[in-house]
């Protein structure tokens, strides 16, 4: 390769630096990446060690030199905004490098850069007929799948099936057995076959046994039991075309390995192949990529394996040591097996003392040489803090004062916003957040919330999902509380006590059994029964008839306010079979929520948490989820510590983000505290759930995985006896753990390497139980490094006494309840309002107090603005409107008007969304493929009830337009008329000679009104714009696919019509 070689990596920065005074010149470790042989190698590359100016610095290498043109590299990366940034660099290095002169000016600077399930799922489109699959449909995501697998465990035919597990629990083994049973290709009669003799061998130990035998027996049978509702789902979603992610991605690997040609066809297409975050890929990922690349191809794998987090979501973390197996080299091929990125860009120095320290233990377990991190030329020494608290209150109190001065420091204050020092909080728990969250809001410091599992602990998000519960579920008793003694209701004790004793004299009058209650535990979770509603009746049923209560037994003002209380909730119940998001939208503005969160957080930044909770709302209510399915999902969503699948956060400099740790992965902030480091808590303790396949039954037998090899094994062999099994078994759930344990080790050096310049650990001894909580390993590295190289300590708070309990269980907070919200300012409060109704009316007339004179025409203000709400107002149409919102404005301006005033949400039935499919399908039948937004979406195009997806595809295929190759496919546009922005999405423009026809599917057979003939005209005028031709050059037409007709309407409006018609509102 070296005789090819024109220009070193040297010579190429030099040349971009001449265009970008930016760009670095290569470290000699770059170089030796950057300029390696055409063959397989893996790279370790530490975290902010520059890995993707690194790649893309190859890819310039590569292609100025001649060696490959842009469109022969494919790049991999997990998250859209790695593969959206990798491809950014690179296009924008190859510009640099045209205008530089290295390259011809007309050179191509487009690489193909995608996520992994990307790359598998265009695979697949392109050859599931090979397993006649039908893979057009996009995949579901994590919410969908729960409705799935939700749907095929409460409807199971099996009279016969038991098991002792709550039902959520029994869905989510289902899911995750399914997915392990895919990632490693294994099959029902394996795991039997793995399972029978352990089953045996404990059956024959006779009747004398003790938990953990029992344990095992149990977890074993009951996986065995929900195989065949393994098998009906994965079935469920082959034949309906409904795949996951991880189906996609197993398919996909199935097919590369079985059909050989796939691979003769990539590899002709991509001569290099970069991928990105290795140590992150699962079996079924290395599986095809090995099976396309493998044989010598040049595939260059970069990934650090201190950073392999995500072996719960099917990772394997010695994916990096098995590189060579997977991609090994051929004859002839001599170059290196192995590079390194040591140098961090990121870190300061005593940061990078903290993060080796804590990778040491992870290092020394992995088979391929990992340096320590090392620091850039001119990196700063860092601020290191950290501290043992008293409690979880002071250790939040203690972050809010180590952010404070940083926060609001003259320097910072100054700076322009985007460029100002971002701030981050990392917990491993979510329950950590809400103290965290109040501890910085009492600093005055903005505070966002990341991640819909920590959405739900921010307090506006729990009081819709609590409202939720109360509205759909009778027995959510504990919810109904939170809002009895809230803000709104402010109920005091005395009522409470009234409410309870009605309760109770409702349910003995009812003649609740036993038996009801018992069989509403062996139906499901009894944790989902709230509080005591199970054992007292139901607070909400109370509530709802409340009028029947004995009313001297009540507060005239909390007897009230019951009654009002319960109207408003039969009112909200009665909206509960709509929308999900318009319910969720109703109790916000029952609540106020919006008012609350502005005066609390400021216009700008009010909402942002609400809007994210719509927004995870509007995503469950498209695949068809119920108001209670999406609380359960919201259920699953907390519980899943390790967060849902999501991308790289979104760092924003005007907030200080509190998130996860996983969800933290590819990002980075200026200051970072990480709190919790106590045992247990970080890393994580033994009561968190197991991976281990004898205790947990969404887990595979070790012995059938592909990373096998890396995990413990169990023989029971020579157990003679149920005590010998559970030292057996003991020993093996121990090696489990300490694989957890190494994780979390991992998990700690991805959340100290997040942080620039300044960086908090901290712990308290005081936790949630009622016995003193150790500092964990993890603190124990941070607080000798910051003992040695110049760190703070802030509290080293110790409990002296050995007999000492939790304060918070001793003594717990006390207050005054009901609370006043005025709390100490109710007094001054109190005397001003007399004065005010003591002092005499004003005629508000000109004063000459400059500051009475401002009360006046705020006075005057108010008058007026009250006096405006008296008149009707003028609805003006806004300056973006879509093709339909034009259509309903010729069709009825009065409801439109009404429309604008108070928008609603449009309901997306399954009818609607089926429409949508087959205009993505018609798209991918011509081969192209875009990205929807919902204003391209078209109200008017509503499929009917009788019309399935598979009748319009063979109808459309029936008709002429499919024989003809359309001009072009799905053309957004945006077209300015009478000051208006319109803007829409042409289906389809065919060309006869010099005419141009613009085709609009309707998935509906029902002629539209002469209204709707607007939306062709306007289609009309957009296309001959964009193609600067005459409106006259231009037809239009709809094409009902039901029944092949296709109307061609002669009298359209042309510009100046469409004119008038704008002008006329």
């Amino acid at each position: 390769m070296s005789s090819q070689i024109r220009y070193s990596p040297i010579d190429i920065a030099k040349a971009l630096s001449s265009v970008d005074s930016k760009v670095r010149i290569p470290t000699e470790e770059q170089s030796a990446i950057i300029s390696a042989p055409l063959e397989p190698a893996v790279v370790i590359a530490g975290a902010g060690s520059g890995k993707t100016e690194t790649m893309s610095a190859r890819v310039l290498y590569l292609v100025a030199n001649g060696l490959v043109t842009p469109e022969e590299i494919l790049g991999l990366t997990f998250t859209r905004k790695s593969a959206g940034e990798l491809a950014i660099r690179i296009r924008g290095r190859l510009r640099q490098l045209r205008t530089s002169g290295l390259l011809p000016k007309q050179s191509s600077v487009d690489a193909h850069v995608m996520t992994y399930h990307s790359y598998a799922g265009r695979l697949l489109g392109e050859h599931a007929i090979r397993y006649g699959i039908d893979a057009s449909e996009e995949p579901l995501g994590d919410a969908a799948i729960w409705q799935l697998a939700s749907d095929v465990v409460r409807n199971w035919p099996d009279d016969n099936f038991t098991s002792q597990s709550a039902l959520n629990t029994v869905i989510k083994d289902v899911i995750g057995l399914t997915r392990l049973v895919q990632e490693h290709q294994v099959t029902a009669d394996q795991i039997i076959a793995h399972s029978l003799p352990i089953l045996e061998k404990i059956g024959s130990m006779g009747v004398k046994s003790n938990e953990t035998v029992r344990t095992v027996s149990k977890v074993l049978t009951q996986r065995i039991a929900i195989l065949p509702m393994v098998e009906a789902f994965t079935q469920r979603r082959q034949k309906d075309g409904s795949l996951s992610f991880d189906d996609q991605m197993s398919l996909t690997a199935r097919i590369c390995e079985e059909f050989p040609e796939v691979a003769q066809i990539e590899k002709s297409r991509y001569k290099i192949v970069l991928l990105d975050e290795y140590q992150d890929t699962s079996q079924s990922q290395v599986r095809m990529l090995s099976s396309l690349f493998g044989g010598g191809h040049p595939v260059m794998a970069v990934g650090d394996p201190c950073q392999a987090i995500y072996t719960w979501r099917g990772a394997s973390a010695g994916t990096i040591g098995t590189f060579d197996s997977s991609f090994p080299k051929i004859s002839g091929q001599k170059g290196p097996k192995l590079y390194s990125l040591s140098t961090t860009f990121r870190n300061d120095h005593i940061i990078l003392e903290v993060a080796n320290a804590i990778s040491e233990q992870v290092r020394a377990k992995i088979p391929v040489q990992v340096s320590p991190l090392v620091a850039r030329d001119g990196a700063g020494p860092g601020n290191l803090a950290c501290g043992i608290f008293e409690s979880i209150e002071s250790e939040a109190i203690a972050i809010a004062e180590y952010f404070s001065p940083l926060w609001f420091s003259p320097e910072r204050e100054k700076s322009p916003e985007k460029k100002r020092t971002s701030f981050a909080v990392l917990v491993r728990k979510r329950s950590q957040i809400t103290e965290i969250e109040i501890a910085l809001r009492k600093a005055k410091i903005p505070v966002e919330v990341l991640g819909v599992g920590g959405l739900i602990h921010v307090a506006e998000v729990a009081d819709v999902i609590s409202l939720l519960k109360v509205v759909t579920d009778p027995e959510a008793g504990a919810s109904l509380m939170r809002h009895l003694v809230g803000p709104r209701i402010n109920l005091g004790a005395a009522d409470i006590a009234a409410l309870g004793r009605y309760c109770r004299t409702r349910a003995d009058q009812s003649h609740e059994n036993s038996q009801g209650k018992i069989a509403k535990i062996v139906a499901g979770n009894p944790m989902q029964e709230e509080a005591d509603d199970q054992f007292m009746g139901s607070l909400i049923d109370a509530l709802d008839e409340i009028n029947g209560a004995d009313k001297s037994t009540f507060s005239t003002v909390g007897f009230s306010r019951l009654i009002n209380f319960g109207s408003d909730l039969r009112r909200l119940r009665s909206r509960a079979g709509g929308s999900l998001v318009d319910i969720i939208s109703e109790i916000e503005n029952y609540l106020f929520l919006d008012v609350e969160v502005a005066l609390r957080d400021g216009v700008q930044n009010g909402r942002r948490h609400l809007d994210r909770f719509l927004d995870e709302a509007a995503k469950f209510s498209r695949s068809g989820g119920t108001i209670s399915e999406f609380l359960t999902w919201l259920d699953v969503a907390t519980s899943e510590e390790g967060g849902l699948k999501s991308g790289t956060p979104e760092v924003r400099p005007d907030v200080v983000q509190i998130l996860t740790i996983h969800t933290a992965k590819g990002a980075e902030w200026d200051v970072v505290a990480v709190p919790g480091m106590a045992v247990g808590t970080f890393p994580g303790g033994s009561n968190n759930e197991k991976d281990n396949w004898l205790t947990n039954e969404k887990h595979i037998p070790f012995a059938l995985r592909g990373d096998a090899s890396e995990l413990p094994k169990i023989s029971l062999d020579q157990c003679t006896s149920n005590t010998e099994i559970k030292k057996v078994v003991d020993q093996f759930s121990d090696e489990c753990d300490d694989q957890k344990l190494i994780e979390e080790i991992r998990l700690g050096y991805v959340a100290v390497t997040r942080a620039r310049t300044h960086l908090l650990c901290t712990t308290s001894y005081w936790r949630d139980g009622s016995k003193p909580v150790q500092p964990s390993v993890l603190y124990d590295h941070v607080a000798r490094v910051a003992l040695t190289q110049g760190g703070t300590l802030l509290s080293d708070f110790k409990v002296a006494d050995g007999e000492a309990k939790n304060p918070r269980l001793e003594s717990p907070l006390t207050g005054v309840w009901p609370r006043d919200p005025l709390g100490d300012r109710r007094e001054a409060f109190d005397a001003n309002i007399e004065t005010i109704r003591q002092s005499f009316a004003h005629s508000l007339g000109e004063v000459p107090e400059p500051e009475i004179a401002s009360w006046v025409r705020d006075a005057h203000a108010l008058i007026a603005e009250l006096a405006d709400k008296k008149v009707r107002a003028d609805v003006f149409l806004p300056p973006r409107l879509s093709v339909s919102t034009l259509v309903a404005l010729r069709e009825n301006p009065q409801e439109l008007a009404l429309a604008i005033r108070r928008p609603m949400p449009r309901l997306q039935d399954e009818y609607s969304r089926r429409g949508t499919v087959f205009h993505l399908w018609v798209e991918k039948y011509f081969g192209q493929a875009t990205l929807f937004d919902d204003d391209d979406l078209d109200s008017l195009d509503q499929l009917e009830p009788d019309q399935t997806l598979e009748n319009l595809k063979g109808k459309w295929l029936s008709s002429s337009w499919a024989t003809r190759q359309p001009f072009a496919v799905e053309v957004p546009f945006e077209t300015v008329i009478a000051g208006v922005l319109v803007r829409g999405r042409i289906d389809a423009v065919y060309k006869d000679g010099e005419i141009f026809e613009v085709v609009d599917w309707k998935t509906g057979s029902k002629k539209l009104g002469e209204s709707s003939a607007i939306q062709l005209a306007l289609y009309r005028l957009a296309w001959a714009k964009l193609q600067g031709v005459g409106v006259n050059s231009v037809k239009a037409a709809f094409h009902y696919v039901p029944t092949g007709i296709t109307d061609s309407p002669a009298d359209l409006l042309d510009e100046s019509g469409l004119i008038a018609l704008l002008e006329k509102y």
